[in-house]
């Protein structure tokens, strides 16, 4: 069983959101800590999968998210660079849903560089992107 099929990720992303956003994060404040946590992402994923391939696999996650939360402005996360129409659904979704929603795409985002360049490689690039997602023992990578 694989990291992706365990839901580790999805903790720490949350950790991530939360630790930077504060507890109760606002909306505005929570958009802009995806946007730091997308960029801190992208600094250790664009050098490896070049920028073309995060912009990929970031609509690829996208897509898959709003399947678990949808917004009724779906049409308007076809415009734009990727984390543009992350951001965009971000803005649709309630408040207090909102940090769950950023989570599960980037932990589906996470969970699909395990299936393009596996699962000790993504760990060490989420690590290297996320210290603080990290800092706990809950969240440390098990040895398979």
């Amino acid at each position: 069983m694989t990291i992706a099929e365990t839901g580790v990720l999805r903790p720490i992303a949350m950790s991530v959101l939360t630790r930077r956003a504060g507890p109760g994060a606002d909306l505005a404040a929570l958009g802009a800590t995806a946007g730091r946590a997308y960029e801190d992402l992208a600094g250790v994923l664009v050098p490896l999968i070049g920028q073309a391939g995060f912009e990929a696999v970031t609509t690829r996650a996208l897509h898959l998210a709003q399947r678990e939360y949808p917004s009724e402005l779906a049409a308007d996360t076809e415009q734009g660079d990727a984390f543009s129409r992350v951001s965009s659904w971000l803005k649709q979704q309630d408040a207090p849903l909102a940090a769950a929603a950023a989570a599960t795409m980037f932990s589906t985002l996470g969970g699909l560089l395990v299936t393009f360049i596996g699962e000790t490689l993504t760990m060490r690039l989420l690590r290297k992107a996320w210290p603080d997602g990290f800092s706990d023992s809950s969240s440390e990578e098990k040895p398979t």
